[in-house]
């Protein structure tokens, strides 16, 4: 169902949730929001950056649960669905997804400043969050490499000297729950304590028929506990969190067979069927540890201190073939190790000149062991291509091509970031952040050989892949490497203030993401010339007006801005004839985006709040030679020059309406949220192509723009309880958010969720 977007929604659109309403029925100014997106505490208003921010009582409101439903609030940024071992967030059009151990995000996720690591961490729970801040562009200056399209930080909340007990239950359709608990603990008065755990359930809503078995459920446990030491001049908090998370996930809905010449899927005709011979499996377990400590020096100048390591296992298990064919099914597993420190030393915040001087360490450690597994009818395979082995396919039943190994990266940086007040109205803002580091790999591609009485065959021949040297029976295709990458990454901004209630700034900021390795099922010629590939470098400039109206009832911010990458690191199918093809990472394309983005808040009555947001991206491959694959009318290696990005939507909105009634009998509030949010349509590959499927009508290569509609309606009395009923896609919107082509050639579709509703009560102990 494709959806159309009134004019008017734009004229009226308004920011995401920042702030709560006016309390005081004779005032409606909003209540101004404090951000740490640049290392210290600043008013939103005043920081140079297009920066969104969700507060606590805002993700309450909105009834979200996890990051991948949170960003759906915010212009310009989206992630993938489906499942979370390869999560992609996308922030202006450009993102990306670690495919494999040696290739990094473009968007850095963090809590309280920590980086949380590659995909597998990024679409966490929330859980006890005082804010998210989503940071657009490049951080590079002050987060470092891997932010080239943003940084998300999530903030939590801090133990303090209050007790304080929060239970809350929610229960909906999809045999879905949720429970939590906060419990904020005193022990004397230096020290305080904090301690939260989340567990949700949600069965799955597309059915096996090979199995009986329901794929995308949602099943996952988080904790988090925090200890506070608070002097006179030294506050410690040592915080740790976990998160466990098994469920049968989903790789995409076939909609052809196999091979993709046959459409619609003969085994599972209907939508929200398939017929898997495996069942997808989806595990994570992801963890870590951290202390923070801020150091009073009594001069005005602090000095903080981050120390924290953090450990992400993950594995998926998945059908390669999507049938109920038994062809190749994978089992990936990935472990990331990490820990960093980071020392900044804060000059005062009242004077001239104020700034951040920072030293940062980074290690990291993380290990691969992907091992497809041929099934028993290979013969039906080789049978369709023409493969003359094709007698012998049960054979090579059981027979395994892995990927295995390490890569290792270590990371030094120092920055600055401050600015300087050359008059009363002009601020200059500037940074500066030098990095080095170094990567190195130790991998090898290892496959069985197998013995046919007549020949002995190796099996990564079949998959076209890497095949070397017999060793103990198996061919071993060895890889070791080391590279250093520096980089310089600048930042300058000026900031006029007309008033104390209306800003301009202008801005020049850049970032670098890593080099790395295709660590991966890469075909010979790859092999041979090396998996390498080179660090990419972004220059991105804003023009922003961020201010307040109405006797500050109304505050926005209108951002300009372009994005220009050199080196674009990018995942490119290689095709292998026969069906089959290998995915490999090269600096293949230079990319610009550009585009807009308008925030704003309005309080036209002390019970009533509108928000929204509205933000558009032009993402286009500036030059990309030799990047068409097999599927474009052009052919392989067509120049896809002027094409735009997959799964960056031109426009995104979002617009909120929120209502607080008072009921003084009962003393509490009855609160009424609507949200809608709408997404344009999108490409899914780089060839810009809407082809159709063999003998159907399904198309793939495009989605269709769509919208969504979520509300809630419930009783709340502050500081104590609360009742509501809440619904997500309201209007039970049929819509996918991607589809492609998969390693045989399957087309697979991504359906997103379907309506879901529930009831949700909490209760506070103080």
């Amino acid at each position: 169902m494709k959806t159309t977007l009134n004019p008017l929604v734009l004229a009226i659109a308004a920011s995401i949730p920042t702030q709560a309403l006016a309390q005081d029925e004779s005032s409606r100014v909003l209540e101004e929001v404090i951000v740490t997106a640049q290392k210290r505490s600043e008013s939103l208003q005043d920081v140079p950056i297009s920066i969104a921010v969700m507060s606590q009582e805002a993700i309450e409101k909105t009834g979200v649960r996890q990051m991948r439903e949170l960003v759906e609030f915010v212009p310009n940024v989206t992630m993938s669905s489906g499942n979370d071992n390869s999560s992609a967030v996308r922030i202006r059009g450009v993102g990306a997804s670690t495919r494999n151990i040696g290739f990094d995000t473009r968007v850095g996720m963090y809590v309280d400043g920590i980086y949380l690591g590659q995909s597998p961490a990024q679409n966490v729970d929330i859980l006890d969050l005082e804010r998210v801040e989503i940071s657009r562009g490049p951080q590079g200056t002050l987060y470092g490499k891997n932010t080239v399209a943003g940084a998300i930080n999530m903030i939590t909340n801090k133990p303090d000297q209050e007790f304080m007990t929060e239970l809350r239950g929610e229960y909906g359709n999809l045999d879905s729950y949720r429970v939590s608990a906060i419990v904020n603990l005193p022990i004397n008065e230096r020290w305080s304590s904090r301690f939260s755990v989340s567990d949700n359930h949600r069965d799955g809503y597309v059915d096996n028929i090979t199995t009986g078995t329901e794929h995308n459920e949602r099943d996952g446990t988080s904790l988090r506990g925090q200890l506070r030491y608070s002097g006179e001049n030294f506050d410690l908090n040592i915080a740790g969190d976990y998160l466990e998370s098994e469920r049968t996930s989903f790789f995409g809905e076939a909609v052809t067979d196999w091979s993709g010449s046959v459409s619609p899927d003969p085994l599972a005709p209907r939508e929200l069927e398939i017929s898997n011979n495996v069942d997808n499996y989806e595990e994570r377990t992801i963890w870590g540890l951290s202390a923070t400590a801020d150091i009073d020096l009594n001069s005005d100048y602090a000095l903080r201190s981050i120390t924290a390591y953090r450990d992400t296992d993950s594995r998926r298990i998945q059908d390669s073939d999507h049938s109920a064919t038994d062809l190749l099914s994978v089992d990936y597993p990935d472990e990331y190790e990490q820990w960093s420190q980071e020392l900044q030393l804060l000059s005062p915040g009242d004077d001239r000149l104020a700034y951040v001087l920072g030293l940062y360490y980074y290690n990291e450690a993380s290990t691969t062991n992907r091992a497809p597994v041929v099934g028993t009818q290979l013969d039906v395979l080789l049978t369709a291509i023409g493969n003359p082995l094709a007698p012998f396919g049960p054979e090579f039943a059981g027979a395994s091509v892995g990927t295995f190994g390490d890569v290792d990266t270590e990371s030094w940086a120092a920055y600055i970031n401050g600015t300087y007040d050359i008059t009363d109205n002009l601020v200059l803002g500037f940074g500066a952040r030098y990095t080095w580091e170094e990567k190195s790999i130790d991998y090898a591609i290892v496959g069985d050989v197998v013995d046919l009485g007549f020949a002995q065959i190796p099996g990564a021949a079949i998959f076209g892949v890497a095949i070397g040297p017999v060793v103990d029976g198996q061919t071993v295709a060895p890889y070791k490497d080391s590279n250093d990458y520096t980089d310089f990454s600048p930042t300058v901004s000026l900031t006029y203030s007309f008033n104390e209630s209306l800003n301009l700034y202008v801005k020049y900021s850049s970032a670098f993401k890593s080099g790395g390795y295709n660590a991966d099922f890469v075909p010979q010629e790859v092999y041979d010339n090396g998996i390498d590939f080179d660090k990419e470098t972004v220059d991105a400039y804003e023009l922003g007006l961020k201010g307040s109206l109405l006797d500050e009832s109304l505050r926005f911010s209108l951002i300009a801005f372009q994005m220009d990458f050199e080196d674009y690191q990018l995942n490119q199918f290689v095709d292998l004839g026969n069906n089959l093809s290998a995915i490999t990472i090269r600096n293949a394309a230079e990319v610009q985006s550009r585009g807009l983005e308008l925030e704003a808040t309005w309080l036209p009555t002390t019970s009533l709040m509108l928000q929204g947001s509205v933000g558009t991206s032009d993402a286009t491959f500036e030059s990309f030679p030799g990047g068409g694959s097999a599927r474009n009318p052009d052919g392989l290696g067509a120049d896809l020059s002027g094409n735009t990005l997959p799964e960056a939507p031109e426009l995104t909105a979002a617009l909120a309406g929120q209502h607080n009634f008072p009921l003084p009998n009962i003393d509490a509030e009855l609160v009424t949220r609507v949200d809608w949010t709408y997404t344009d349509e999108y490409y899914t590959s780089e060839d810009n192509v809407k082809f159709s499927t063999p003998g159907g009508s399904i198309p793939f290569g495009i989605v269709d723009s769509y919208s969504i509609l979520n509300a809630r309606i419930g009783i709340e009395a502050a500081g104590h309880w609360s009742v509501y009923l809440w619904g997500r896609n309201l209007l039970d919107e049929e819509y996918s958010s991607g589809n492609g082509s998969d390693f045989f050639g399957t087309i697979v579709d991504f359906p997103s969720d379907p309506r879901t509703y529930g009831v949700e009560v909490s209760y506070i102990f103080d």
